[in-house]
């Protein structure tokens, strides 16, 4: 520690690789921790954390399935991206409608609990989780379209030169 500094406002020196700060940072916090005082480790410095969060992953996903579809030159790949979107178990839709509900019946819970009216946003929320059901439902019927769609023929190579076997000539 230096002077003038906080008795809690420790510093690493300077210079150590990423990986050795991240090292020496969660040794040390982990340290503190267990001699009993109240740390807060920066979530990039602890070498014990996932580099990224679910969230970030999640995001990544969705970028990527985005991607897929601009890039799709077949109706089958069309198909894959939109089946990963709607599919009834493990979908993107079904999985968001999933939580709406969750959070639409645990906030009426809540709601019941203090005795009035439900409010027109939680009378909409469970409106927005059968809209995602018909969305889903769109979805896998276009999913459909596009799978039985004709694919693009493969590239034909060029009438060949050469002449007709004798047999065929007049």
């Amino acid at each position: 520690m230096q002077c003038g500094q906080p008795p809690h406002a420790n510093r690493l020196p300077h210079g150590l690789p990423v990986e050795q700060q991240r090292l020496k940072a969660t040794t040390a916090s982990h340290a503190l921790l267990a001699a009993g005082h109240s740390v807060h480790l920066d979530p990039a410095l602890n070498a014990l954390a996932t580099p990224d969060s679910e969230h970030d992953a999640a995001l990544r996903y969705l970028a990527h399935l985005a991607e897929r579809a601009s890039a799709a030159r077949t109706s089958s790949e069309v198909a894959e991206v939109l089946t990963e979107i709607a599919a009834p178990v493990n979908g993107l839709l079904p999985l968001i409608r999933e939580v709406v509900v969750r959070g639409w019946i645990a906030a009426s819970d809540l709601q019941r609990a203090a005795p009035s009216k439900e409010p027109e946003p939680l009378a909409r929320l469970g409106d927005t989780a059968s809209s995602l059901s018909q969305a889903a439902h769109v979805i896998l019927r276009a999913r459909n379209h596009a799978a039985r769609a004709p694919q693009p023929a493969a590239a034909t190579p060029p009438p060949s030169n050469a002449q007709p076997p004798a047999s065929r000539r007049r």
